[in-house]
Formats: C-alpha cells, sequence, structure tokens
C-alpha cells in the first residue's frame, strides 16, 4: 500500500481532468442559471404557500410540514329495506369542509422542497469572472461554421430559384423588418 493514501493524503477522487476554458465557462453559466431558476421557483412557491387559505384549527397554518385538514364525507345509516348496493350507490354527505387550497398547496410545497434539495450551494454570475478572447483555433472554427452556413443558404437559394420561387434581396427583407417594428426611426429614401 502506498503510505501517501494511507494517511489520506491522496485518494481516487483527487484526480484532475483537463477541462478547456470554454467547456469550463459553459459549465458555471449552466449552474449559475439552474442556480437562478431554483430561486425563482423558490420564491413564487412560498408566495403562493403564503396565500394559501386555511379553514380555522388546520395545522399547516403554522407548519409547513404539517397535512392541511380534508373534507370529510360520511353515509348516513343504513334506511330499512334498502339493499347494499342501493347503499353503495347513494352519495356521501360533507360533514367538515377542510382547506380550500390543499391540493394547491400542497403542489407548491413540491416545488418549493424540489428548489430547496436540487439549487446547487454556489454559483457565481459570469459577468464578475475575467475575459480571455477565444483562441485561433475557436475563432478559426467559428468562421468555418460562419463559411459553411452562407455555402448552404446559396445552395438553397439556388434550389429556390430552379423551382421558380422569386427571392427577395436580404437588405430588403430587413429595411421591411426594420421599417414594420419601429416605422418612426426610418425614412423611405427616394429610389
Amino acid at each position: 500500500m502506498d503510505p501517501r493514501k494511507m494517511m489520506g493524503f491522496e485518494s481516487p477522487g483527487d484526480q484532475k481532468v483537463p477541462v478547456t476554458v470554454r467547456d469550463w465557462s459553459a459549465m458555471k453559466l449552466a449552474l449559475w442559471r439552474s442556480k437562478t431558476g431554483w430561486e425563482i421557483a423558490k420564491r413564487e412557491a412560498e408566495s403562493i404557500l403564503s396565500g394559501c387559505t386555511h379553514v380555522e384549527g388546520c395545522p399547516a397554518s403554522e407548519d409547513e410540514t404539517r397535512p392541511c385538514l380534508p373534507d370529510i364525507y360520511k353515509k348516513t345509516d343504513q334506511a330499512d329495506g334498502e339493499t347494499d348496493d342501493e347503499y353503495a350507490a347513494r352519495p356521501s354527505v360533507c360533514i367538515q369542509t377542510g382547506c380550500s387550497d390543499r391540493e394547491l398547496r400542497m403542489s407548491a410545497l413540491v416545488v418549493l422542497n424540489a428548489a430547496r434539495m436540487f439549487a446547487p450551494v454556489d454559483a457565481r454570475r459570469l459577468s464578475g469572472e475575467p475575459y480571455f478572447a477565444p483562441s485561433r483555433e475557436g475563432f478559426s472554427e467559428v468562421l468555418s461554421e460562419l463559411g459553411a452556413a452562407q455555402v448552404e443558404l446559396e445552395m438553397l437559394r439556388t434550389a429556390l430559384r430552379d423551382a421558380g420561387v422569386p427571392i427577395p434581396s436580404p437588405s430588403a427583407e430587413l429595411t421591411a423588418l426594420l421599417t414594420e417594428r419601429a416605422p418612426q426611426q426610418f425614412e423611405e429614401s427616394p429610389q
């Protein structure tokens, strides 16, 4: 046995794995988004719980771990000459009404407990982290993807032209879109 392992200086879980900075930043961003999402879910579930109405004497009004009081139904006694099938078909009568928001409260508690359980403990926003310019390889990869997208776009335009479909120019589409969204900012120039 290795004495360093026996003394606890090294453990099998301490191995380091190389991860690119881009992937590490993406993982941190996903963790931060998860934390933010769970905080929103927790806040909304708590607001739903605070708005739930309880009947007088409901133990859940003071303790969220206690269940709300349900409606209690009971059948009246079986009448003389009434068959068991007739008695079973007769509806029960509500003798005590429970909390009206009981089901809503239980659903909100499920969301609240999931938010408490699954939210990451520590997640920092990436805007506070230092910025590193992309590597030459990463930049070249993005440019090659853009070039491939342009080639695919031209192939689609050629297929549309061959099918006899008129293709408007991109600048006309962009101008129409911008003037449609904010007509007061753009004036049409005489052609």
